[in-house]
């Protein structure tokens, strides 16, 4: 695991799925930009994707 010194990018989701298939990763911690906590969106077996995001 690595951890990173920048902070994580502030997105909406749509933004987020843009990021994750121009850097082609296979997840990206993000920050709702509506609600200010983090969301992880990831690229799904199928080709889709999924997002986690925190209960209330």
């Amino acid at each position: 695991m690595t951890v990173s010194g920048q902070p994580a990018p502030v997105l909406t989701t749509e933004d987020a799925v843009d990021r994750l298939g121009l850097l082609g990763l296979p997840f990206l911690f993000f920050l709702d930009l509506e609600r200010a906590r983090g969301n992880v969106l990831y690229r799904r077996y199928d080709g889709r994707y999924g997002l986690i995001t925190p209960a209330v």
